[in-house]
C-alpha cells in the first residue's frame, strides 16, 4: 500500500466505549492529490458523454389482487311462475285482468320508479358504444376463401377381411362403433361366411375391438338402442332379429322365432324414436315390414306387405311383393315412413291408412336398381335423398314425376349416400371406386365440394355421428375408416336453412310446371291420335258404302237380264252347247 496516503490513528483502551458526541464543523483541506500527467495521456476526451452506470440489476415487482371467478355447469327449468294458485298462467284473459289489477298497485309503482335508476345506468353504458357502427369502411372487401380439410383419424381392421355391412354409433357422451361384418352375395357354389362376430371399437384405440358380439348367424343390420348405449340389434341373415345387452353378456339375450320372422335377410334395421324407445321395425327382401317391442320380440306387433302391383281381384302377397332394401323415419311423420325397393321404387308409406290406396300413398321410380339409402332431409322433411345405380337423386313429396335435383352420373356405382348433419345444404357419399365425397347445394351443383380418397377398395357404408365431426366409413375388405372433417364442413352459416329452402321451393316449382306442360303435350297428342282414328274409321265407311253401291248396282242389272229372258253367263253357255 502507497505510504503517502496512509494515516495512523492511536487511541487509548480507556477512552473506548464512550458516547460519541458528534458536532459541526467547518470543513477544512487535509490532503490534495494531483492527477497522474502520463495515466492522463492514455485517455482521449469525449464530448458529450452520456452513459448510466448501475451496479446492480434493474428489478420492478408489482401486485395485483384480481378477483377470482368459479365456474359450474348446472341445469335451469325455465318455468313461469309467480302467479296465485286460483290463476292459470295459461288464461291470456285471467293474467292480463290480474296484472292491470297488480299495477294499481302503490307497491308496484314504487318498486319500478326505485329500478329506474339502475336500468338508466345500464342503458347509458350501452349507449356509450356505437353497436352499429360500421367500421373500416375504406377498406375494400375481399372474397371470402373457404379451406377444407379431411383427414383420416384412424382405421380399425378386420383380419379376416370381410365386407362390413353396416355401422351405427352408440348414443353416449363417448360415442363408440358398432360394426358388422358379411358378404351379401348369394352363396352359389360355397358358403359366403363362415365368421360371424360383431366388434364394437372404441374410438381411440385402434388396434384392439372393445367389444365382440357373437350373432347365431351372419349379421346384415346392427343399430343400437337410443334409451341404453348397452343394448344392440342385430338383422341376420336368416330373417331373425336378435337382442344383445353386453352388460349380461356377449350372445343374443334375446332372438325371434324362426316361424314369425322373415324368410330372406333383414336387408334394413330401424329403432323408432317415441318416449320409451322400446320400437323398432324392420324390412327384408321377401317384402315385408315387421314391426317389434324390445320387451318382448318373440311375435311382431305388427305387419305389412309392400305390394304396390296387385292385380285385379287379387290381395296382397309375397309373390307381387317389392323386397326391401332401405327404410327411413322421421320422428315428424311418427305414422309415415320411407320405403326404399329393390326394384329401384321409393314408397311413402302411411301405417295408419285404412284402403290400400292410403297405405301406399305416393310411388316414385327412383333409381333402375336398387335403392341403397334413402334419408330425409334435415332442412325440410318433404325433401329426401336416394342412391342406387350410378346417381344421388333429391325428391320432394309433392313431385312424383322426376327428381327435382338430378345428380350427375358416376363413373362408378354409388353405395351409401348420407346427408350432413348439422350442414343443412351438405351430404356424402361413397363409391366403389374407394372415394369419400363431400357435397355441397349452395356451394358448387353439380361438382362436389371436396373428394378424398379413402381406400384402394370399394367403399360400401358411411354413417357420421350426431356432431358431424367423425364420419365412419367402410369398405369390401374389412378396413373402418373415421375420417374427420374441418369445421368448415360441419357447421352452416346462418343463412344457409333459409337459403336451402329456397332452392327446393324454386326446383319444386319448376318441375311442377315441367309436368304441367309434359301432360299438355301428352293431352294434345291424344286429341290427335283420336282424330285420326275418327278419320280412319270414316274412310272404312266409305269403302264399305261403294261395295253396297256396287253389289246393288249388280243385282238390279241380273234382274234386269232375268226379265228379258236371258242373261250374259246363260247366253254364252249355250254358245258353249252349240259348239
Amino acid at each position: 500500500m502507497d505510504t503517502n496516503i496512509t494515516q495512523q490513528y492511536f487511541k487509548q483502551r480507556k477512552d473506548f466505549g464512550r458516547q460519541l458526541m458528534f458536532c459541526e464543523v467547518a470543513p477544512h483541506m487535509l490532503d490534495s492529490i494531483n492527477p497522474n500527467s502520463i495515466d492522463q495521456k492514455q485517455y482521449c476526451l469525449r464530448n458529450p458523454v452520456n452513459r448510466e452506470a448501475q451496479i446492480s440489476t434493474s428489478v420492478s415487482e408489482n401486485y395485483i389482487n384480481t378477483k377470482q371467478i368459479f365456474l359450474k355447469a348446472t341445469g335451469i327449468n325455465h318455468d313461469e311462475g309467480g302467479w296465485p294458485k286460483d290463476i292459470h298462467y295459461d288464461d291470456e284473459e285471467a293474467t292480463s285482468r290480474y296484472r292491470r289489477r297488480f299495477e294499481r298497485d302503490d307497491g308496484y309503482v314504487d318498486a319500478i320508479k326505485n329500478l329506474n335508476p339502475e336500468f338508466e345506468h345500464y342503458i347509458k353504458q350501452n349507449n356509450a358504444i356505437e353497436m352499429y357502427n360500421m367500421y373500416f369502411k375504406e377498406i375494400t372487401s375481399e372474397k371470402p376463401v373457404e379451406k377444407f380439410s379431411i383427414k383420416i383419424n384412424s382405421t380399425y381392421k378386420d383380419y379376416d377381411s370381410r365386407p362390413v355391412s353396416d355401422i351405427c354409433w352408440t348414443y353416449e357422451d363417448k360415442p363408440k362403433l358398432a360394426v358388422s361384418y358379411c358378404d351379401k352375395a348369394y352363396p352359389v357354389l360355397q358358403v359366403r361366411n363362415n365368421n360371424f362376430i360383431c366388434y364394437v371399437w372404441d374410438i381411440e384405440n385402434p388396434s384392439e375391438p372393445y367389444l365382440r358380439l357373437y350373432p347365431q348367424a351372419a349379421c346384415w343390420q346392427l343399430v343400437s338402442s337410443p334409451a341404453s348405449p348397452d343394448m344392440f340389434i342385430g338383422g341376420l341373415a336368416n330373417g331373425k332379429v336378435c337382442i344383445f345387452d353386453i352388460r349380461a353378456q356377449s350372445e343374443a339375450v334375446q332372438i325371434s322365432p324362426e316361424h314369425l320372422a322373415h324368410r330372406d335377410p333383414v336387408s334394413s334395421l330401424l329403432f323408432i324414436p317415441s318416449r320409451l324407445n322400446t320400437e323398432f321395425f324392420s324390412g327384408s327382401t321377401d317384402g315385408l315390414c315387421l314391426w317389434w317391442d324390445v320387451r318382448n320380440i318373440s311375435k311382431a306387433t305388427e305387419s305389412l306387405l309392400m305390394s304396390i302391383r296387385v292385380p285385379f281381384g287379387e290381395t296382397s302377397n309375397f309373390t307381387n311383393s317389392e323386397g326391401v332394401s332401405a327404410l327411413q323415419y322421421d320422428r315428424s311423420f311418427p305414422t309415415k315412413f320411407l320405403c326404399g325397393t329393390d326394384t329401384g321404387l321409393v314408397i311413402c308409406v302411411n301405417r295408419k291408412g285404412k284402403s290400400h290406396n292410403e297405405i301406399m300413398s305416393a310411388v316414385f321410380n327412383a333409381h333402375s336398381g336398387p335403392v341403397k339409402a334413402v334419408y330425409r332431409s334435415p332442412c325440410t322433411s318433404k325433401v329426401f335423398i336416394t342412391c342406387g345405380d350410378w346417381k344421388v337423386n333429391v325428391w320432394n313429396e309433392d313431385v312424383r314425376s322426376s327428381p327435382i335435383i338430378t345428380g350427375m352420373p358416376h363413373q362408378y356405382q354409388i353405395n351409401d349416400v348420407v346427408w350432413a348433419p348439422k350442414r343443412y345444404s351438405g351430404y356424402m357419399s361413397v363409391s366403389s371406386d374407394g372415394k369419400f365425397r363431400y357435397w355441397d347445394l349452395l356451394r358448387k351443383y353439380q361438382d362436389p365440394l371436396a373428394v378424398m380418397p379413402v381406400s384402394q377398395h370399394a367403399l360400401l357404408k358411411i354413417k357420421p355421428n350426431e356432431d358431424g365431426q367423425f364420419v365412419a366409413i367402410g369398405d369390401s375388405k374389412g378396413l373402418l375408416n373415421l375420417l374427420s372433417l374441418s369445421e368448415l364442413l360441419v357447421i352452416s352459416d346462418e343463412s344457409d336453412k333459409q337459403l336451402m329452402n329456397q332452392t327446393f321451393d324454386r326446383e319444386t316449382r319448376r318441375e311442377h310446371i315441367l309436368e304441367t306442360r309434359v301432360k299438355e303435350i301428352r293431352v294434345k297428342l291424344k286429341a290427335e291420335e283420336e282424330k285420326k282414328d275418327d278419320t280412319e274409321v270414316d274412310v272404312v265407311n266409305e269403302d264399305t258404302l261403294l261395295a253396297s253401291m256396287e253389289e246393288e248396282y249388280r243385282r238390279i242389272v241380273s234382274d234386269e237380264w232375268r226379265k228379258i229372258g236371258t242373261t250374259p253367263i246363260m247366253r254364252d253357255v249355250k254358245k258353249m252347247r252349240k259348239r
